[in-house]
């Protein structure tokens, strides 16, 4: 008759490297799961390395790093995605806004000419309003929806923490949309 097998004890990681060792290759497969492609699953990786790092002294219990990895690494993917996304979408932007600049259009019958009145009056107006904004406000918005910088770029830049930038941001917006609101009153 056989001796019964005594189960394997659960390896614990001590250390973020050790997590990411003993866990990385299932991590990088739920990248690519979620990212559906191999492309920018080793980028992945490096945030959710770089994650790891930083705030392993905030994982309350060893034992659960392998879920604590898991949720980092999903942030990480859908925040890739949505990062190709915005770039795709300034990419297209920019085809369009060419497009029009030189009266061109994918369209059958040219470019709407409404459509380019109000694009030219939409820009004239966002250039005066900022143009009227406290510089610090005008900075904020430019970095955020021109450069695409995440609050946390941002924050990193200012030398502030990102609540910080979310409620200067919020408030820059205040300003834009009231300077906007009196522009289109007069």
């Amino acid at each position: 008759m056989a001796a019964p097998q005594e189960a394997a004890a659960p390896v614990i990681p001590a250390s973020p490297l050790e997590a990411l060792a003993l866990y990385g290759h299932w991590l990088k497969a739920v990248a690519v799961a979620r990212l559906r492609t191999t492309d920018g699953a080793d980028d992945v990786m490096q945030d959710v390395a770089a994650a790891a790092m930083r705030n392993w002294g905030t994982l309350q219990s060893p034992e659960k790093a392998k879920p604590w990895l898991y949720r980092l690494t999903v942030r990480a993917a859908l925040m890739h995605r949505r990062s190709l996304g915005r770039a795709r979408k300034r990419v297209n932007e920019a085809a369009e806004m060419q497009a029009l600049r030189h009266g061109r259009s994918d369209s059958i019958g040219g470019p709407d000419p409404l459509q380019v009145l109000l694009s030219g009056e939409r820009a004239l107006l966002l250039r005066r309003a900022l143009q009227m904004m406290p510089t610090r406000d005008a900075e904020l918005l430019m970095m955020k929806h021109v450069d695409d910088c995440s609050y946390k770029e941002i924050a990193s830049r200012l030398g502030v923490t990102v609540p910080v930038i979310e409620m200067r941001l919020f408030r820059a917006r205040q300003k834009m949309r009231s300077l906007l609101n009196e522009q289109f009153a007069a």
